[in-house]
């Protein structure tokens, strides 16, 4: 089954199991709270009342990446992800409740129930689904390359098997040059006398002697499945492979026309939200700009020349957070330049409120690149090759690459944030905008910017 399928299926079964589990939970807690099967027409009042509360909880449990890798690799404690997330959505149907007289129901005993009851089922459905992911049998591929990214691919699905892969053989592609019909080919031969069903992997065919090519081609009507190495590295790492990035792998893949819907859905989005969070957040501004005068007693807003679209030079506008004066280089975690409101700013994300006057007037938009400074763009195009694709499109306040990796502090750290940033270029849509906003979301939430 393809890769992206897989994963959609998945989370589909993950939303459609816990959407059951919290119908499930509600009628326990009815239960337990009179101590007797509840009436049809009780269940289905609270139920009425509580179905949108659930919707909510449903969008908390993905900020908290309970539909995401973290979960699906178990690299976080499902306990420390529930806990969170039901922490979080107790505060919030509080406020529903007794906030918002629509409800008509005010329940103390019954949510807080729900809450702990919800929990318990949530973390054995939760338990038996990675279980199962355990337990489901991998496909076994034959990894056939030897360049960097190869060997990163291989390394990866050899350290986690939770994405639904075994590496059955792992061949470097040097081995079939020569005579590939006594040698290179005995390799494929003895995997395949092992396994029937592999799946092959191969980096690049270009870079393999023509009998091999005629062999794998044999392959095929055999049975045997190849995936693209380029589209499966990227379903596995989500930011596109470099050492692949040339003028014919952009030209094949990077669109720089207009996306008509997409574009214009999307402007339409950007103009409505920074119209609302803008208003509101208007209330933040004196408080702000009052600290911000009294932590050194220097100008409140930064207004800065960046790189945009097409290599357009915008002013952007930010809250001050740095020394006046400061040096514009890359920035250590704790680096002496940033005043101390301005740490806070920058955690919090409230520095990047003025931006969104540059949304409003079209400079930006809510998701996109990250705009480089001028002189830091003149740089890195310089000493990274294709540097500049990053302004086809309009930047944004934030991005694919902002929530895959911390702000980049060197030359080979900005390689990853190119990776990303041509990814998000190649696939962007209004479901991957929605996404990078919510994990935006998480990421502010838990205070992990800087």
């Amino acid at each position: 089954m393809n890769k992206k399928l897989k994963y959609r299926s998945l989370v589909l079964g993950l939303l459609l199991g816990d959407l059951l589990v919290l119908g499930l939970s509600l009628w326990l807690t009815l239960f337990l709270r009179y101590w007797h099967l509840p009436a049809g027409n009780l269940f289905i009042s609270h139920l009425v009342s509580f179905s949108s509360i659930f919707a909510v909880w449903l969008l908390v449990f993905y900020i908290a990446d309970l539909y995401g890798r973290s979960f699906y690799l178990y690299r976080k404690s499902l306990v420390g992800f529930l806990l969170a997330a039901q922490a979080a959505n107790g505060l919030i149907a509080s406020v529903f409740f007794y906030f918002l007289p629509y409800y008509g129901i005010t329940p103390k005993t019954i949510l807080f129930i729900d809450i702990l009851v919800s929990f318990v089922l949530l973390f054995l459905w939760r338990s038996a689904v990675k279980f199962s992911l355990k337990l489901n049998a991998k496909e076994r591929l034959v990894l056939v390359g030897s360049g960097p990214e190869f060997k990163e691919l291989a390394a990866e699905l050899a350290q986690n098997e939770q994405y639904g892969f075994k590496i059955f053989r792992k061949i470097d592609s040097a081995q079939l040059a020569g005579d590939f019909a006594n040698s290179g080919r005995q390799l494929f031969d003895e995997a395949l006398a092992k396994e029937k069903n592999i799946i092959f992997v191969v980096e690049s065919f270009k870079d393999l002697p023509k009998e091999a090519v005629e062999y794998f081609y044999d392959l095929m009507f055999k049975g045997m499945e190849f995936f693209n190495f380029q589209d499966f590295y990227e379903s596995i790492f989500q930011y596109a492979p470099l050492s692949f990035v040339n003028d014919e792998w952009l030209l094949s893949n990077i669109s720089s026309g207009p996306k008509d819907f997409y574009d214009l859905a999307k402007r339409l989005m950007d103009i409505l939200a920074a119209l609302f969070v803008g208003l509101v957040s208007l209330i933040f501004y004196p408080f702000i700009m009052i600290v911000i005068r009294l932590d050194d007693g220097g100008p409140v807003f930064f207004i800065n020349s960046r790189v945009g679209q097409k290599n357009r030079v915008f002013k952007q506008f930010k809250f001050r957070t740095m020394c006046v004066n400061a040096d514009a280089r890359w920035l250590d975690k704790n680096d002496k330049q940033i005043t101390r409101i301005g740490s806070f700013l920058r955690r919090t994300r409230l520095d990047e409120l003025p931006q969104l006057w540059n949304v409003l007037k079209g400079d930006m938009s809510f998701v996109g690149p990250r705009p480089d400074f001028i002189e830091f763009a003149k740089t890195l195009e310089q000493r990274i090759p294709y540097y500049n694709i990053r302004n086809l499109i309009k930047p944004g306040l934030t991005g694919w690459a902002q929530i895959q990796q911390l702000p980049p502090r060197s030359v080979e750290e900005t390689h990853k944030r190119l990776a990303c940033d041509i990814y998000y270029i190649k696939n962007r849509s209004l479901f991957l905008d929605l996404t990078i906003i919510l994990k935006t979301v998480r990421t502010v939430l838990s205070t992990s910017g800087t």
